[in-house]
Formats: C-alpha cells, sequence, structure tokens
C-alpha cells in the first residue's frame, strides 16, 4: 500500500481557489499525498499540484480570468433587470442560480449561458500539454454521471475533459460528453466529494471550505427552497465528512462571499494560514 494520504479538497464556487494555500501548508508541513479527489474549481489547483507544478502562477492567472470575464461571471442580475436598489434583496436568488441549488433532473440539462469557448483555452494553457501520465499523484475529479443519475470519479480519462466535468456546473457551462457519458459537476449534491471514496483509500484527510448560510428572512418561494436546499447540503456534507480519517474545517473562511474574486491573494494566504495551525495540531504515519 502506497504510503501518505488521498486528499479530498472541497470548496464551493470561488473559494475552491483556497486550496492553493491548503496544498502548500501541506508542503511545508511534509505530509505526503498518495491521491487526490476533487471537484469544481479544486480539481484545476488539485491537477496542477498532481503535476508537480508550482502553485504561484495560478493565483495571478484565477485574478486575471475572473476579471477579464467579470461581466459575464458576475453581473448576471442585469438579465432579470434588477435596479441598484433592489439588488441587496434578491441576492440569495442569484446566489441559488449561480451556485446550482437544483430541484428537479430536468434543470442538470437545461441551457447553459456560457460556452466552454470560454474556458478551454485557459484549461489548455494550464495544463500546457500534460497528459495522465504526467501526473505525479493520481488525481481523481469527481462529477455526476446523468445517465447512470450518480456520482462518479473520473481518474483514466483526457486531463481535460476531466477538469471540464468537474466545473460543469448546469446552468452555466453544458454537461461534457466522454464516452457515453454526460457528466456535470458534484458540486451541486456536496461541496466535499467524499461520495465515491472508498475505506481501501484511507487515510482519508478532507479541507472543508465552509460556506455561510443565509439568515436574513426569505423575500420569495425561490429564496425558501434555495435555503432549504442550503440546509440539506449541510446535513449531507456533515455525514460524508464522517467517513474521514482527517478533517481540515477552515471556519475563517466561512463569510468570504463567492464574487469576491479582486481577494483571491488575501483568500489563499487566509487559508495557508489556517491550515498551518490546523496540521500543528495534527500527526500521523501520513507525513514524509
Amino acid at each position: 500500500m502506497a504510503k501518505g494520504i488521498t486528499l479530498v479538497l472541497g470548496g464551493l464556487g470561488v473559494k475552491g481557489i483556497a486550496n492553493i494555500g491548503v496544498l502548500q501548508a501541506l508542503v511545508e508541513h511534509k505530509v505526503k499525498i498518495k491521491r487526490i479527489v476533487a471537484a469544481g474549481i479544486g480539481a484545476l489547483v488539485g491537477a496542477q499540484f498532481a503535476l508537480g507544478r508550482e502553485l504561484e502562477p495560478l493565483t495571478e492567472y484565477f485574478v486575471r480570468f475572473f476579471t477579464e470575464n467579470n461581466r459575464y461571471l458576475w453581473g448576471l442580475e442585469q438579465f432579470a433587470g434588477v435596479v441598484r436598489s433592489q439588488k441587496r434583496r434578491v441576492i440569495d436568488s442569484f446566489n441559488y442560480f449561480l451556485r446550482e441549488r437544483l430541484f428537479c433532473q430536468a434543470n442538470l440539462k437545461r441551457i447553459s449561458i456560457l460556452p466552454w469557448e470560454l474556458v478551454e483555452a485557459d484549461i489548455e494553457n494550464v495544463l500546457d500539454g500534460a497528459s495522465p501520465s504526467d501526473l505525479k499523484i493520481p488525481l481523481a475529479v469527481s462529477a455526476i454521471d446523468l445517465k447512470r443519475k450518480t456520482e462518479v470519479l473520473l481518474e483514466e480519462e483526457n486531463l481535460k475533459e476531466r477538469l471540464k466535468a468537474g466545473i460543469a456546473f448546469p446552468g452555466l457551462f453544458p454537461p461534457v460528453h466522454i464516452g457515453n457519458r454526460e457528466l456535470v459537476s458534484s458540486t451541486l449534491y456536496c461541496e466535499v466529494p467524499l461520495g465515491m471514496v472508498g475505506r481501501a483509500k484511507r487515510p482519508i484527510m478532507a479541507v472543508d471550505i465552509p460556506s455561510e448560510l443565509s439568515m436574513h428572512k426569505p423575500g420569495s418561494v425561490i429564496e425558501i427552497m434555495a435555503h432549504m436546499d442550503e440546509v440539506r447540503t449541510v446535513v449531507i456534507k456533515e455525514k460524508l465528512l464522517s467517513r474521514a480519517d482527517i478533517i481540515l474545517i477552515l471556519e475563517g473562511l466561512r463569510r468570504f462571499r463567492w464574487g469576491s474574486y479582486k481577494q483571491i491573494p488575501q483568500l489563499i494566504s487566509r487559508a495557508r494560514g489556517e491550515t498551518d495551525k490546523l496540521l500543528s495540531s495534527v500527526d500521523g504515519p501520513w507525513k514524509k
């Protein structure tokens, strides 16, 4: 059996970028990683690390990408004709849309508003021609197979298609077709992709970057449904986290807002510092 941990990276949306700081802290503490499981943006970060590459360039890349595409990614409230004075009242409704809190199977295949052309070149630049054989650490990307209606781990597939499936948020990007499978991101089910990680992969270290529940009084039916689904997600995550041997909960990042892309460097720095403190109290045979 290979020594080291199976590292499961959590984080919803932009928060997945915080895994840059998490991985930097793990390296500093000489934690040996034998396998990485990730979804969403965390899969892009995990791929860079699994390829044995430096993580620092990703910080600049993510800041640049979100800045250049701001009008596509963060200006969606304009589609509903929301005036400035109304935005605060309906922000949770748009959080619902962007965070993929979906309530029927049909929504998983709804028309997407962003084309893959928006990010494909960037994914290729990040990979820089790398293939699965270039991975220094095995990387599994969690996704949902729409035909089988189940979560799957992509471990042998083409790296670019694997990462696309990891960020294929329904309604934002179209499903990814690999073979006879139609795949979307699993983050709509749970922020920490532990569902398909078996006991044979222990010890398992899970990184939870929690999200803050909406606490104000809902103003519409969709906000009530969104809040109910947020609560459901928390319950599912707690159940899945019980499968991990070590859990790193970055409580200090709970209040970080999904649209705060300009604060990405601070997000990474805080994640690195908090992970460092948590690891200082953890010891075991998974260290080098």
